[in-house]
């Protein structure tokens, strides 16, 4: 199968419609003997079913491995026939053309019993073969995988646009998404020579919808790019929120931190937008550092048609200096006993920094989340952004 369709049987269907997983095997008549049916199939190793018909009309199947259990029953004799007490009969008659998730849902409204498993398929009026409830859910199943798999790496592409070289900056993006989608994003755009917008994001959704907000937050970034805007910082954050509004359904609001960087003023400037706190570590004489979080201060995007920009917090940029801002994700993970990893342990684990090189954060990082979770699984997406001015 390819992603284009399937020719079976000089018929051309869609990877969506029944035909393109239907078994074409030729039915076998109600009266065959089992023997005179085993050894037709005999070099066919993975045929599992034979359709059985009367009259010119499929009936349902007979499984390979019943039809061996009779032929090996003490009391078969060659000319036994009756096959109609082993018959599985077919849930019903489809057309090779309907799509596979409208037999899906019919089959599911349904009230047919565990072992009515089968459809007949025919196509333009005549049988074309059969398939199995098995086949289709493993076959659909394959199909969201796939689809989850490359929209992943769609999303992923936007994560790797964000690369910063400047020799004023070292910037670490960790991403460690629970699921092949996610809801956090970051992304870096630098507005001129001696300025950057760092953003942090968290939308309020998980896997497929998350993801949807997450890449119309990248397309906004690729715009601002395509366009070289220079709207500043607080036209710049009311213009995301605006495009969060915009692109999705009222309750969904995105958590976000946006650091506005200028080398010119040497300043940072912050809005936290409903984040969680953005620890700030100061160089100080003696090799000591000094720290502080800076809180929420603007609600998350989304949510008000208007922001009050003016109360983002301004950083001084000082060599040395240190800022980094996660998702909740971090500190909300649990481990298999459902202890929570927690403030505490976040911050310690911040401090610890100060002593990895960023070219071994993101090991050092996986090894820490991995470390907790153990066998227990990621429930949240951990993204962190670690920024050192040098």
């Amino acid at each position: 199968m390819d992603e284009q369709g399937v020719k079976t049987q000089d018929h051309y269907f869609s990877p969506l419609q029944i035909g393109s997983i239907a078994e074409t095997i030729e039915p076998v008549n109600i009266e065959s003997s089992v023997v005179d049916i085993l050894a037709s199939i005999k070099d066919e190793p993975k045929r599992k079913v034979v359709p059985v018909e009367q009259n010119g009309k499929v009936l349902g199947v007979i499984s390979r491995s019943t039809l061996e259990k009779i032929a090996g029953s003490a009391s078969y004799t060659a000319v036994d026939t009756g096959l109609e007490a082993y018959l599985i009969p077919a849930l019903d008659t489809v057309e090779a053309s309907t799509s596979i998730d409208a037999v899906m849902a019919d089959f599911l409204k349904g009230e047919q019993g565990d072992d009515a498993s089968w459809f007949v398929v025919q196509h333009k009026q005549a049988y074309f073969g059969v398939v199995g409830i098995r086949k289709i859910v493993e076959y659909t199943n394959s199909i969201q995988v796939r689809d989850l798999l490359r929209a992943g790496e769609i999303q992923q592409n936007l994560l790797d646009k964000s690369l910063v070289n400047d020799k004023r900056l070292q910037v670490l993006l960790f991403n460690k998404m629970a699921h092949e989608l996610g809801g956090d994003f970051y992304r870096v755009f630098r507005g001129g020579k001696d300025r950057y917008l760092v953003g942090c994001f968290d939308v309020a959704g998980k896997n497929i919808s998350g993801s949807l907000a997450t890449m119309a937050l990248g397309a906004c970034f690729s715009a601002l790019e395509l366009f070289k805007f220079e709207g500043g910082a607080e036209k710049t954050t009311q213009f995301i929120n605006s495009l969060v509004r915009d692109v999705n359904p009222p309750g969904i609001f995105v958590t976000a931190v946006l650091f506005y960087i200028d080398f010119t003023t040497m300043t940072v400037k912050i809005h936290n937008c409903g984040f969680s706190p953005v620890l700030i570590f100061v160089p100080l004489e003696n090799n000591r550092i000094t720290f502080k979080a800076i809180q929420p201060s603007l609600p998350p995007l989304g949510i008000q048609e208007e922001l009050d920009v003016d109360t983002g917090q301004i950083v001084s940029l000082t060599k040395g200096l240190r800022i980094t801002a996660y998702s909740d994700g971090l500190t909300d993970m649990t481990n298999i006993h459902g202890e929570r990893y927690g403030e505490d342990k976040t911050f310690d684990l911040l401090k610890k920094f100060h002593q990895v090189p960023q070219n071994n954060l993101r090991r050092f990082l996986d090894q820490e989340i991995s470390g907790w979770i153990g066998e227990a699984s990621l429930a949240d997406d951990v993204t962190l952004v670690d920024m050192r001015f040098l």
